[in-house]
C-alpha cells in the first residue's frame, strides 16, 4: 500500500440491504477505516432512510458507519433523469470515486451507466443487470442484452476504468480447487468438458400474502428466481466451460419448462406448511392480492444447453435446473417486521443446496455439492474421479469437505469488496485476491447466457398466452 493512498469516496446504492449493511461492503469498510485507510461512505442511495432506527435495530456496522461517517441520503426519485439530477448534485458537492451497487437488480441500470459514462469506478453485486416484466416481456427481456452492451461501450471508452463484481462462488476455495482440477486435465490431455448437470435447490417457500413483499428475492417487479439465485450459477457454468472449451465455438439454449408464482400457488402445494406455520404466525393472515407481474416472476425452470463446433456438431450438452419449491427448514409465520418494512425479508428456512456434476469425457468426474440452510455455516464438498491411467493414485476416489465454505475461504466477498477500493485509490493488489476478482469484459459470456434465458422463458409465456405448443431455443456465440 502506498505510504498516502488516495482518499475514497463512495456512494453506496442499497446500503440499507441486509447484503451491503450486514454481510459485505460496509463491514469491508469499517475494517478498512479500522487499519486507516482513507475511505469515506459520503452517500448512501436507497428508498429506505438509513437512518431509520427500526431498521438501525438490526444493523449495528451501519450504524456504526452513519455515526462515523455521517453519509447524506439520496432518496432514488420517480424516474431516471430525476435520479440523475439527485446523483449529480451530490456528486458536484462531494464527488464520488468509487459507486458500489447493491440494491434490487432492476434498478442497476441507472446507476451503472451514470457512473461509467462519468469514469466513477463501479464494483456491482450480481446479477450485473435484471429488467422489469422479464419474465413475460419480450421486449424488457431483450433490454438486458441492450444494456450490457451499452455499458460494456462506455466501460471501454475509458481506459483505466474498474468494472468489477464480487463474484463469491467463483472466488470461494472449494470452486477454485474444482477449477484446478478441470484445467488440469484440459491442458495435460486435450480433454474438453463434454458435460455437466447443475441441479440447484432455493427452499424459497413464501406464505402467499409475502409474495407481494419486495427487497432481498422479491418477485415483485415481474422477475424471480433466474434473476435472484442463478446468477453466480450460470457463471460457472460458463466458467468451467471456457476452461476446457475445446473445439466448441456456440452453444444452443433450450428452456424446456417454467413454472410461474401464480401457476404454484394454483397447485396447492403450498398448503401443507403453510397449515403448519399459521398458528406460529403473530401476525394474521392477510389478504392476497397478487398483481399480474408478480404472478408471472418465474419460480422453477430447466434448460439445456448444446455445446457446438464450429460444423454445428454437438460435443457436448449442459444442464441448468433450479426449484423454489423445495425442501424448506422454514419454522416461524407471517413477520410483523416484514409487513411493515422494518426489516429487509429474509426467507426463513430458505436453503442453499446444489449438485454440480461435470464430466470430461472419460478422463475425469468433478462433482461439487452442497446441503444447507442459509445462514449455517456452508460446508462444500468437492468429489473427482481420473481414469487411472493419468491418475497417480490409480484412479482412487477423492473427496475433500470445506468446513464454513464461504467464511473460511481464502478470498471473502469482504476482501474482494476491499480489494477493490484499494485498487481504486492506486495501491499495489493482493495479487491472491486480485486473481479471484471478477471484470466486466470477463463476464460477457456469462451475460449473455443469462440474457438468453429470459428471453425463452419471456417467449414461452407468449407463446402460452397464444395457446401454441414451444420448445423455445436460442443460439448464442461463444466471445473470443
Amino acid at each position: 500500500m502506498p505510504a498516502t493512498p488516495r482518499p475514497i469516496n463512495v456512494l453506496l446504492v442499497g446500503g440499507c440491504g441486509h447484503w451491503a449493511a450486514t454481510e459485505n461492503h460496509v463491514p469491508a469498510i469499517l475494517t478498512l477505516q479500522r487499519q486507516g485507510f482513507p475511505v469515506r461512505v459520503s452517500a448512501i442511495c436507497d428508498p429506505r432512510d438509513p437512518y431509520d432506527e427500526n431498521l438501525l435495530r438490526h444493523m449495528p456496522d451501519l450504524l456504526d458507519l452513519l455515526r462515523y461517517d455521517r453519509p447524506q441520503w439520496i432518496r432514488p426519485g420517480q424516474s431516471p433523469e430525476d435520479l440523475e439530477r439527485r446523483l449529480d448534485a451530490a456528486h458536484a458537492g462531494q464527488p464520488f470515486d468509487v459507486v458500489i451497487v447493491a440494491c434490487d437488480p432492476v434498478a442497476h441500470y441507472p446507476y451503472l451507466y451514470w457512473a461509467t459514462r462519468r469514469g466513477i469506478h463501479v464494483l456491482c453485486d450480481k446479477p450485473i443487470l435484471a429488467a422489469a416484466d422479464a419474465a413475460w416481456d419480450p421486449h424488457a427481456a431483450a433490454t438486458i442484452d441492450t444494456h450490457f452492451n451499452i455499458l460494456l461501450k462506455a466501460h471501454l471508452d475509458h481506459p483505466g476504468h474498474l468494472f468489477a463484481m464480487p463474484m463469491r462462488r467463483r472466488a470461494n476455495d472449494a470452486f477454485v480447487d474444482s477449477s484446478h482440477l478441470i484445467t488440469e486435465v484440459y491442458e495435460k490431455h486435450g480433454q474438453a468438458l463434454t458435460m455437466a448437470n447443475f441441479t440447484v435447490t432455493g427452499g424459497h417457500f413464501r406464505l402467499p400474502e409475502e409474495y407481494g413483499l419486495g427487497n432481498a428475492h422479491g418477485y415483485t417487479h415481474g422477475v424471480g428466481a433466474l434473476a435472484f439465485s442463478s446468477y453466480h450459477y450460470i457463471d460457472l457454468m460458463a466458467w468451467y466451460l471456457r476452461l476446457a472449451q475445446g473445439p466448441v465455438t456456440a452453444v444452443r439454449i433450450t428452456n424446456h419448462y417454467v413454472r410461474r408464482v401464480g401457476d404454484y400457488l394454483n397447485t396447492g402445494q403450498n398448503r401443507p406448511l403453510e397449515a403448519l406455520l399459521r398458528p406460529l404466525s403473530p401476525e394474521p393472515a392477510a389478504a392476497v392480492g397478487l398483481d399480474r407481474r408478480t404472478a408471472l416472476a418465474e419460480m422453477d425452470f430447466a434448460f439445456t444447453l448444446e455445446l457446438l463446433d464450429d460444423a454445428a456438431r454437438a460435443q457436448g450438452y449442459l444442464t441448468y435446473t433450479f426449484t423454489s419449491n423445495s425442501y424448506s427448514h422454514r419454522q416461524v409465520g407471517l413477520q410483523e417486521a416484514d409487513r411493515a418494512g422494518h426489516l429487509p425479508f429474509r426467507e426463513k428456512g430458505r436453503m442453499s443446496q446444489f449438485v454440480i456434476d461435470l464430466h470430461q469425457g472419460p478422463l475425469q468426474h468433478v462433482r461439487v455439492s452442497k446441503n444447507d440452510v442459509v445462514g449455517d455455516r456452508y460446508r462444500i464438498r468437492l468429489e473427482h474421479r481420473r481414469n487411472p491411467l493419468i491418475d497417480a493414485s490409480g484412479g482412487r476416489y477423492a473427496d475433500t469437505v470445506y468446513e464454513n465454505a464461504h467464511s473460511a475461504s481464502t478470498v471473502t466477498p469482504q476482501a474482494m469488496t476491499a480489494e477493490f477500493l484499494r485498487a481504486a485509490a492506486g495501491c499495489p493488489p493482493d495479487e491472491l485476491v486480485a486473481r479471484r476478482m471478477t471484470y466486466l469484459v470477463g463476464q460477457t459470456f456469462t451475460h449473455r447466457i443469462y440474457a438468453a434465458m429470459y428471453r425463452l422463458i419471456a417467449a414461452r409465456h407468449e407463446a402460452d398466452t397464444e395457446h401454441r405448443t414451444t420448445t423455445p431455443s436460442l443460439l448464442i456465440d461463444i466471445p473470443h
